[in-house]
């Protein structure tokens, strides 16, 4: 089955289908290699957060956002 065909069957999927689908994947896929790989760029967060030029929000206005935009 090629790339193409499994993006068109995933748009097909209700919103909520698609964010489970979604995180199951980026789980799945979460190993040292791929840690090790994106170690800076959360170390660089990190430190924004801490310096302040980055704004944390909170999980409840998170999740709030989140099921307005997918509210199926």
């Amino acid at each position: 089955m090629s790339a193409a065909v499994l993006r068109e069957a995933f748009l097909q999927l209700p919103a909520l289908e698609q964010a489970t689908l979604l995180d199951d994947l980026i789980i799945s896929s979460c190993d040292a290699t791929w840690e090790a790989r994106i170690a800076h760029e959360m170390e660089e967060r990190v430190d924004a957060v801490n310096r302040g030029d980055m704004a944390l929000h909170s999980a409840d206005s998170v999740f709030a956002e989140m099921r307005d935009r997918f509210r199926a």
